[in-house]
């Protein structure tokens, strides 16, 4: 397998005219993508994950930087010198040939004697379970096996590393899960360092050894999945990671240590910040709703109840925020009730206004 090195890599598009600047898609990108490591590359369209993907591939040269696999310099190279396989968002087979003929194309370009040829197509159509419709043209496949053609096409090659561009995006929902568990498992059995691209934040979570969370090309964080969840480095990572996001809102301070939601009754301890307004988040399946204690100035009062089986949301209006809170179950409060948001439970995030950027709590 392989390491790959990203150091201060760009992407400008375009020539800088008279009061227009170049386009920058990707910004002074650099972190290591350790051999064997799955790595998801998430983001919003347009924040340059994909042409990232592309500049490791080959496929879009680079305007800056380096990018390196097992210490060797690899942004000069052609793709089919870089030592990739790369399993695309369309699948891109070939119709006129066998779902055998796909897999084993690129083997018989490189020249692999043809036994092996054959080894590698079964052995990958095997762990696929697609082994079965090896004589088939691909026009009479599902979507779902259509993708396993293009991940066996992949495995046959033997590369140092893997690349995925969305490869699940064309599924239905229930035909995504099941390829997305039985991708996990593919990567457990390779142990094959691979990078991932999607929008698809459970994708993201559930594959990945490390995340790099991307915004208008640049890198917002590089982390585990525990990380970027639990200790999200920017409010943007706080508000992007997470189902159903993250309740962001800014409070000011009214004594030392002590922040309230401005017009309301809602109070934050957040400790010596040093800031008198700053931005704050707590996600909603960690807080709670109860009702009101005689005397008590109530948080606010439910707008909306959404019951999803297991679990239920409820919308409170906060003052001019609405909050929302994931209670077990279907839950027991309607519309209007007057309510408190319990918030002891919570990890409190805390970032400066600004820039935007985590800041220390306590």
């Amino acid at each position: 397998m392989a390491q790959i090195e990203l150091v201060d890599v760009e992407k400008t598009y375009g020539r800088p005219k008279r009061g227009h600047e170049a386009r920058k898609a990707v910004s002074d990108l650099s972190y290591v993508i350790e051999d064997g490591h799955f790595v998801s590359l998430l983001g919003p369209s347009g924040c340059g994950k994909t042409t990232t993907l592309n500049m490791i591939a080959g496929l879009e040269d680079i305007s800056g930087g380096e990018i390196l696999i097992d210490g060797r310099r690899v942004d000069d190279l052609d793709p089919d010198k870089r030592d990739l396989a790369f399993v695309f968002q369309d699948y891109a087979l070939y119709p006129h040939m066998s779902v055998y003929e796909n897999i084993a194309f690129g083997l018989r370009m490189r020249k692999v004697p043809k036994n092996e040829i054959d080894r590698r197509v079964v052995d990958a159509a095997r762990r696929l379970d697609i082994d079965h419709v090896l004589d088939v043209k691909p026009k009479s496949l599902s979507g779902g096996q259509r993708q396993r053609v293009a991940l066996a096409r992949a495995i046959a090659r033997r590369p140092a590393v893997f690349l995925f561009d969305e490869p699940l995006s064309n599924l239905d929902a229930l035909l995504r899960d099941q390829t997305r568990s039985e991708l996990k498992v593919l990567h457990r059995e390779l142990n094959a360092t691979s990078v991932y691209v999607t929008h698809d934040q459970e994708e993201a979570m559930t594959l990945s050894d490390r995340i790099a969370v991307m915004s208008r090309g640049r890198l917002e964080q590089y982390g585990s999945p525990y990380e970027v969840y639990h200790e999200p480095a920017t409010e943007f990572v706080a508000s992007f990671v997470g189902k159903p996001r993250m309740n962001l809102f800014t409070v000011q301070r009214q004594e030392e240590g002590r922040y309230v939601l401005p017009g309301t009754a809602f109070a934050l301890d957040i400790g010596a910040v040093g800031q008198d307004e700053i931005r704050a988040g707590l996600r909603p399946e960690e807080c709670d709703v109860r009702a009101p204690l005689p005397g008590e100035d109530p948080h606010g009062h439910v707008v909306a109840v959404e019951p999803l089986g297991n679990v239920s949301d409820v919308h409170v209006a906060v003052g001019d925020l609405e909050f929302l809170v994931r209670v077990p179950g279907f839950g027991s409060y309607d519309v209007g009730d007057a309510v408190m948001i319990d918030h002891r439970g919570a990890r409190l995030h805390c970032f400066d206004r600004t820039t935007g950027v985590r800041l220390p709590v306590g």
